[in-house]
């Protein structure tokens, strides 16, 4: 008795250690009953051949994206009248005309486009002793902006092979004082050109157009872009912003909107009420 006072401790580690050994021991045996235990279940659960799954069907995945491809728009434009009413306008004869809204500036008809030109002309030739011929060549430009500028002929004066304001003197037929020719190369288009004091030369360099207003027979006549002033009819006014050897663009004052009318279209016509 007096041996397991005093020695109790030691006695009580020793059953806890081998208490562990025999843990340690057992636990080899213990995950490899549980491995055999799970290779059992999975056995059981996954099938060694398994079937293989069907194709994945993904025709109504692809039905949405083709879809997508084509977005859908909403056309509120004519002749949808919701944002397009229809009113009705008093002719300049007294009749009544179906005038859907916005669709004023088809009663437009160009009925003429006129080119305006830039002309180039042998205007004078100076002849000085011990100097080199100069010849005299006069530009108008037929688009300038103002009548005054319209009118105004330019004359400079270039010596042979001499490039100023947009064209070089390159050769002159007949006598020196008085050529009966003189040949051009035009700078910014490389252009050969060849004039003479009866035979100036002439290239469009912008268009005047008339037009009309059927409904009214209403006349805008020698009409330019660069005009400052607006057509109006039907309540609406419009700018000429530019105009082509086949047709006029106009912008619509109020909204900034763009119209195209084209040369010698048929006489517009209002639709049956």
């Amino acid at each position: 008795m007096q041996f397991l006072k005093k020695n109790y401790e030691k006695i009580v580690l020793g059953v806890i250690v081998l208490a562990a050994l025999g843990v340690v021991a057992f636990l080899p045996i213990l995950v490899s009953r549980e491995k055999q235990s799970l290779d059992e279940m999975e056995g059981q659960v996954i099938p060694s051949n398994p079937k293989p799954l069907p194709p994945l069907d993904l025709s109504r995945e692809d039905t949405f994206l083709n879809r997508s491809k084509s977005p859908i728009t909403l056309d509120l434009s004519k002749p949808h009248k919701i944002f397009n009413p229809v009113r009705f306008q008093l002719k300049a004869d007294g009749s009544l005309v179906r005038n859907p809204a916005g669709m004023d500036v088809e009663f437009l008809n160009v009925t003429n486009i006129s080119p305006l030109y830039e002309i180039y002309s042998l205007t004078a030739v100076s002849v000085s002793a011990g100097m080199p011929t100069r010849y005299g060549i006069g530009i108008r430009h037929e688009a300038a902006a103002s009548v005054a500028q319209r009118n105004n002929v330019k004359i400079t004066y270039g010596a042979m092979n001499q490039t100023t304001n947009n064209f070089t003197v390159i050769s002159a037929e007949g006598p020196e004082d008085d050529p009966t020719s003189v040949k051009l190369r035009l700078t910014d288009s490389g252009e050969t050109i060849t004039l003479s004091k009866d035979k100036p030369f002439r290239r469009p360099e912008g268009y005047m157009a008339d037009l009309v207003y059927t409904l009214d027979n209403k006349p805008f006549l020698n009409r330019r872009k660069t005009d400052t002033s607006t057509i109006c009819f039907a309540g609406e006014c419009y700018k000429i912003v530019d105009i082509t050897q086949s047709e006029v663009v106009l912008s619509q004052q109020s909204n900034q909107k763009y119209y195209t009318r084209p040369l010698n279209t048929t006489n517009s016509t209002a639709p049956a009420p």
